[in-house]
């Protein structure tokens, strides 16, 4: 039965997070028509700058949100309501700290902006904008524990659900401004006033569902479980600096190296890949509390073969996303921007394969989370960190917007991509880690034969337009989901999530 409520509770955070996301990012891109519309580039620019600043400034969020989580997974599944107080306490105050260390780290960045950019664009309050941002980003803090332990209950769907809404609301408003009044500010002023609002709800949802966080008897953690969970953030803060350098300086290096306007360009680039990466990310992540629920059964043969189930559903999205976005990048951005807007094939190409070997990652990183594996590798992401900064700033001089992103493919394969499955595979399934690369190898070749295919195809469609870019995605859906069939519909994985779907539809 707790096998059931595993699959159901995934399932129905899938859906709701795929749903969401599909609302989300149709408005992203008629926002940004909208943006390039009426205001410069360099305020594209900017927004990925200010953007990629306030991720260095989360580095004082510590990785506490997954500490967090994994601490949160056991108590939760045997409904230990004090111990779940006595967490909930301590991050409550936690966070409050956080929201004002970001808010004031983030002022106090303020005079040392012209700094990050290669040549200051004159643009008025320039530094107003970017407190707005500061602001935004700082307040989110204050109510995200509650949010934590509505996913943890394998209730994500409703986490997604009101950020779903608060972003489509912001969206639609932010159209309706910057068309009656081209008023960056009031783009922004809007951003952080739904930030509030969304905060205020989930912070209700959750008082609401789970009323014992109102109570005012808890008692305190003994010294050994802070000590543990104090051992996990040291751990996690050094996976989170190596997170924050590799994707969240890309926007700095471009800006400072090569302008605001490169940033520009890149930043529809990002936009896209993003959405993409967060939609497939989304759908592995909403597995997460189940995977947590299902370790913490204790089962590890069970849950090997789950993860290796999961592992090939990864990469069946992965492979199909990669493929879709290499294929029909450019025409997209030539019909919803302009062809002006362009950058060459050959970023494309590499922004893809940055795309799959992240995502790959993704199902060995939410078992290691959910294991609690934080402290094994915990200096690999600052060796991480260093390899991508030494790598990706000569190759920006040298190769341009190019250089940024594979800098990041290279340190990524070379450090994190094996270092994770190794640690994953000795501390917890205590299997040899050469299956793990053997899989993942295997994966990667049927992914580029796939991918290569699919593109062959679509280069030798001529027609342009609507009608041109419809057939290409027509293609890119058809012959890379069929070679998918064909070359795995007989391994276990494919068999595992067929079952699945068999059974929905049935219901």
């Amino acid at each position: 039965m707790k096998e059931k409520n595993r699959t159901r509770s995934s399932l129905r955070n899938i859906l709701f997070s795929l749903m969401g996301y599909v609302f989300t990012i149709l408005l992203q891109f008629v926002n940004r028509k909208v943006f390039v519309s009426l205001l410069t580039t360099e305020y594209l620019g900017l927004n990925g700058l200010f953007s990629n600043i306030l991720s260095m400034l989360a580095l004082s969020e510590l990785g506490i949100g997954t500490a967090m989580t994994f601490a949160l997974y056991k108590p939760v599944s045997d409904n230990n309501i004090e111990k779940i107080k006595s967490l909930m306490m301590l991050y409550k105050k936690v966070y409050s700290i956080i929201g004002w260390v970001v808010l004031g780290l983030g002022a106090g960045l303020t005079p040392f902006l012209q700094f990050l950019i290669k040549d200051m664009p004159d643009i008025p309050y320039i530094r107003v904008f970017y407190l707005l941002y500061v602001l935004n980003s700082g307040i989110s803090y204050f109510y995200t524990y509650k949010r934590t332990l509505i996913i943890c209950n394998q209730d994500a769907y409703i986490s997604t659900t009101t950020t779903t809404v608060a972003s489509v609301l912001t969206k639609i408003l932010q159209i309706i401004f910057l068309y009656l009044t081209g008023n960056y500010f009031a783009y922004l002023i809007i951003q952080v006033v739904m930030t509030r609002i969304e905060n205020i709800v989930i912070s209700g949802i959750a008082d609401k569902q789970y009323p014992y966080l109102l109570e005012n008897n808890v008692q305190p953690l003994n010294e050994k479980e802070k000590a543990e969970i104090k051992d996990n953030v040291k751990a996690m803060f050094c996976h989170k600096i190596g997170n924050v350098v590799v994707n969240a300086t890309d926007n700095i290096i471009i800006s400072k190296v090569l302008g605001l306007s490169a940033a520009g360009l890149f930043s529809n680039y990002v936009l896209i890949f993003d959405n993409v990466t967060n939609l497939s990310n989304t759908v592995i992540r909403a597995t997460s509390s189940s995977v947590g629920d299902l370790i913490a059964g204790g089962d590890k043969g069970k849950s090997y073969k789950v993860y290796k189930d999961m592992l090939f559903a990864n990469f069946w999205i992965m492979c199909f996303c990669a493929c879709s976005l290499m294929c029909l990048t450019q025409p997209f951005i030539s019909l919803w921007l302009d062809t002006k807007y362009l950058l060459d094939m050959g970023f494309v190409i590499i922004m893809a394969a940055c795309f799959y070997v992240s995502g790959m990652r993704m199902v060995t990183l939410v078992y290691k989370e959910a294991a609690g594996l934080f402290l094994p590798d915990r200096y690999k992401a600052l060796v991480e960190s260093a390899a991508n900064l030494a790598i990706s700033i000569p190759l920006t001089y040298y190769l341009g917007i190019s250089g940024v992103k594979l800098g990041t493919l290279i340190s990524t394969l070379m450090i994190p991509f094996w270092i994770e499955g190794y640690v994953l595979y000795k501390h917890y399934f205590t299997k040899k880690v050469f299956t793990y690369i053997l899989i993942q190898i295997g994966y990667a070749l049927a992914a580029t034969v796939i991918t290569g295919a699919t593109y062959f195809l679509c280069c030798h469609i001529q027609l342009v337009g609507y009608v041109g870019f419809a057939i290409k995605a027509v293609t890119c859906c058809l012959v890379s989901n069929l070679l998918i069939v064909i070359m795995f519909y007989r391994s276990s994985g494919f068999h595992y999530f067929l079952g699945i779907v068999k059974n929905r539809v049935r219901k």
